[in-house]
């Protein structure tokens, strides 16, 4: 006979464990979440790698103190870390200086014959030439023409002349007949600007300007030159310039070595083709937006073809990289030996109207050149 239960016995629940292991990795989620945000200001970064230190437990280094926001704030050791700087290198530039540059055969107009009638005078010489080439900046350094950039606004060194007035219509009944227009400007010769400001020149031990047989020197380091000569270029391409050559762009040559003062301080170490070739290379920088506009430069010596010229500081290679031609005072025996000087290394362009000669009183066989008046032998 079946027994019969005197109570009723409930149905049981079933528990869900499969809800446990969520719920302790959301709380674990949520203490590692709190830990590392929490602990963010004790992190100590080092050379070895990140390690978090409590003020509790103490620490390596030592806790000095704690700021207003909570942050530690620790002591350590000082850390001596040399530092090493090399001479500036410009191998790695690439630019399109020298690309399609036109021949120029140009008589050379000195800053004293710079008037409506000479320049008559000398268009109606070319015969076998094609452009004119004037010297709007001598080392005078007066400018021939109404400059109105920044250093001469600041120095007053716009000075007005009846010559000054009269460019802008000489330039344009040029343009007129076709001339190809060449201005050249001297840059670290300077007798004007020295007069109204002595911040920009070299200096000699005693605080005086450093002047030598050639005239007054500015500064090469200083990067108000840079701008001003740049600012000067801008203004002369749009008077209708076809053209400029930066003339003295160099350090003054020493017979022997005596302390001179610039105008900043550097990393590098001190040379002359640290100063003239930074000079280069800023100025060519500053307008390198120049467009069809060709941007040049005067070199000195034969040495400066093949390597630094340490006397004057210039690098005709460095040059090519950065500018459409390089002027060169030669005669019409040197010029094949300057020629294959710096050949090899003029990969853009032709070469012969590239480094073109300056010569006096004779026309050379060549594509380009610069004829200067010199008196009768």
């Amino acid at each position: 006979m079946a027994r019969v239960q005197e109570f009723y016995k409930g149905r049981r629940k079933r528990r869900n464990y499969a809800f446990l292991p969520f719920l302790i990795l959301l709380a674990v989620f949520s203490v590692i979440l709190v830990l590392f945000y929490g602990m963010q200001k004790y992190a100590v970064i080092s050379k070895d790698g990140v390690s978090v230190e409590l003020p509790i437990l103490g620490g390596t280094g030592g806790v000095s103190e704690v700021d207003s926001s909570g942050h530690v704030v620790k002591d350590f050791e000082p850390v001596s870390v040399p530092l090493s700087y090399g001479e500036p290198d410009y191998s790695y530039v690439r630019t399109r200086a020298g690309e399609n540059v036109p021949p120029v055969r140009a008589i050379f107009i000195p800053a004293e014959n710079i008037n409506p009638d000479k320049i008559l005078e000398y268009s109606a010489r070319l015969v076998a030439g094609n452009a004119l080439m004037l010297e709007m900046k001598p080392r005078s350094g007066v400018c021939l023409w109404e400059t109105h950039t920044q250093m001469a606004q600041a120095y007053s060194l716009a000075m007005t002349s009846e010559t000054s007035k009269a460019i802008p219509d000489i330039i344009a009944s040029l343009k007129e007949k076709n001339i190809y227009l060449v201005a050249q400007i001297s840059c670290c010769l300077d007798e004007l600007l020295p007069t109204r400001s002595t911040a920009f020149c070299i200096h000699t031990e005693g605080g005086l300007n450093f002047r030598d047989g050639l005239g007054t020197w500015l500064d090469p380091y200083s990067l108000e030159l840079r701008t001003w000569i740049a600012e000067m270029c801008r203004e002369l391409w749009d008077l209708g310039f076809d053209e400029v050559v930066l003339k003295d762009v160099a350090h003054p040559s020493l017979a022997e070595p005596i302390p001179l003062l610039y105008t900043r301080e550097i990393s590098t170490p001190r040379s002359t083709a640290a100063a003239v070739c930074g000079l280069a290379a800023g100025v060519a920088d500053q307008l390198y937006d120049r467009g069809d506009k060709v941007l040049s430069i005067c070199c000195n010596t034969r040495e400066a073809l093949v390597r630094d010229d340490l006397t004057t500081g210039q690098n005709a290679v460095l040059f090519m990289q950065f500018y459409d031609r390089v002027y060169l005072d030669t005669d019409k025996f040197s010029y094949p030996f300057n020629v294959e000087d710096i050949e090899a290394n003029v990969t853009t362009g032709n070469v012969y109207d590239r480094l073109v000669p300056v010569v006096i009183n004779y026309i050379p066989d060549n594509t380009s050149w610069i004829l200067v008046d010199g008196p009768e032998e």
